[in-house]
């Protein structure tokens, strides 16, 4: 396993309970759920065309469709809602979406992305 820092302190998750950052050129989410921290492609597995940013509970919900993927572990748990105000141009990047280990050390995230 790599561990990658990333230059998030987790005193953020105070504010919010989630955050977008880039590993490695590709957007992640990382989020803090009943005290754990979570990370995962922050890209819709629909047709990768939105930045998954908004977590209710413990579900990531796509800004475009509205499709919705739990957190811990990347799997889709609501289908999405084509709309045609919302077009996409890209293919499916696949589900579930991958999901990486998380690490706290001392008050920063470590993300391990391999």
């Amino acid at each position: 396993m790599v561990f990658r820092k990333v230059s998030i302190s987790t005193k953020i998750f105070e504010k919010t309970n989630s955050v977008v950052t880039w590993i490695a050129h590709k957007p992640v989410l990382l989020t803090k759920y009943n005290g754990d921290y979570f990370a995962m492609e922050a890209v819709c597995g629909h047709m990768g065309c939105a930045i998954l940013n908004k977590v209710e509970g413990k579900e990531a919900v796509c800004p475009a469709h509205g499709a919705r993927y739990d957190v811990t572990n990347g799997n889709k748990v609501s289908e999405p809602q084509i709309k045609p105000e919302a077009p996409c141009e890209y293919d499916s990047i696949g589900e579930p979406l991958k999901t990486f280990k998380v690490l706290e050390n001392n008050g920063f995230l470590e993300v391990d992305t391999d």
